[in-house]
């Protein structure tokens, strides 16, 4: 495992909980995107034609138009970058089989590289929130803390 699949598996482990936790919806949502992606890639990276990737594009082809979705229907900025991104991971599909001079590799790498400013905007997302002083959806979910009324007895 390379120096650059370290860190990038590391970022993984670090933002995806850190977004479910102290983010709000839009946030999560994106986890909820991210994170099938991130484990059926790994299922399907071995379906290959040619230089073709066929089975990691068609994953990523699904997250982007999750992405898209998702940045159309929310109010936040980081869907709108993560789409962008992605649609740049695509674009390295395409030119992996259009020029044939390029690799597999060298397209597996672009994609990475891709991958990564995808996970970082979701990050970004989490900081905006924390520093507009939003509160995260996690802070008012009912397994943080016990809701009762004022007038009910504590047991």
């Amino acid at each position: 495992m390379s120096p650059f699949q370290a860190i990038f598996h590391l970022s993984t482990l670090v933002i995806l909980p850190l977004a479910w936790l102290g983010g709000g919806h839009t946030e999560r949502a994106g986890v909820a995107i991210v994170l099938p992606a991130y484990i059926a890639s790994y299922m399907v990276q071995r379906w290959v034609i040619g230089d073709l990737m066929w089975g990691v594009a068609l994953i990523d082809l699904i997250v982007l138009i999750l992405l898209i979705w998702l940045a159309l229907t929310r109010d936040r900025w980081w869907p709108l970058v993560a789409a962008a991104f992605q649609a740049l991971i695509m674009v390295t599909y395409v030119a992996t089989v259009v020029i044939t001079d390029l690799s597999l590799r060298t397209g597996v790498g672009a994609a990475w590289a891709l991958n990564f400013v995808v996970l970082y905007c979701l990050l970004g997302g989490v900081l905006e929130r924390i520093l507009a002083g939003e509160t995260p959806v996690s802070a008012t979910a009912i397994w943080t803390r016990v809701h009762r009324p004022r007038d009910a007895p504590a047991s």
